[in-house]
């Protein structure tokens, strides 16, 4: 508990996307939308992606896509994509008229994590664990995949990283740093400020 948060540390782990809404589409409707086109060219590749939560990331895929217009994209930019804001408008508004304080971007996710996107924005891929997981693995997501609040992503698209990540060191760490969910069998709590920041990440020489 009384291990600091370290500088180099900050800034790489997140938790995912909340979405707040139902913006997830079912596959079906993400190709009928991706095949759509626009007036002004624009691709509703822009704002359909591949939605990604633990049974995605460890057991069956769900096969689901998330209508995403990111953490700024004005309500007048958002309609320029026609079809996704059109599914957005019928589905996503209506349950926010129930809470005033959403009805002003009610386009946009509940808290879609604009450091995690800067962040991310570059790479060819990134390191994604379950937030709650009786056992911690990590997987390799590409940048189409948006991971949502189930997950903690990891800004670094090496294999060394992965490879401490995935150590009996990190993972002895991160249960000794994580909280403990109420059943032991449902395992414990990898957060990215007590679990990845204060972790100290071994420093080999080029021989090592």
């Amino acid at each position: 508990t009384r291990a600091r948060r370290l500088r180099e540390n900050l800034g790489v782990a997140f938790e995912g996307d909340k979405k707040g809404g139902p913006f997830e589409i079912d596959a079906a409707t993400a190709r009928r939308m991706l095949a759509s086109p626009n007036p002004d060219g624009r691709s509703n590749g822009d704002v359909v992606l591949t939605s990604c939560n633990g049974q995605d990331l460890f057991g069956r895929p769900r096969d689901v896509c998330i209508v995403d217009f990111g953490p700024s994209m004005t309500e007048t930019e958002a309609a320029l994509y026609q079809e996704p804001f059109e599914y957005a408008k019928a589905h996503v508004q209506p349950v926010h008229l129930a809470t005033p304080r959403r009805l002003t971007t009610w386009w946009r996710h509940e808290r879609p994590r604009p450091e995690m996107r800067a962040a991310l924005a570059g790479l060819p891929r990134f390191a994604a664990t379950v937030r709650h997981s009786k056992h911690r693995m990590w997987a390799w997501l590409t940048p189409e995949t948006l991971p949502d609040s189930a997950l903690v992503v990891i800004a670094r698209d090496d294999d060394y990283t992965f490879g401490v990540l995935h150590s009996r060191v990190h993972e002895l760490w991160a249960r000794a740093t994580g909280t403990q969910l109420r059943e032991v069998e449902s395992g414990f709590r990898y957060t990215p400020t007590t679990c990845f920041e204060t972790f100290p990440f071994p420093r080999p020489t080029d021989e090592q």
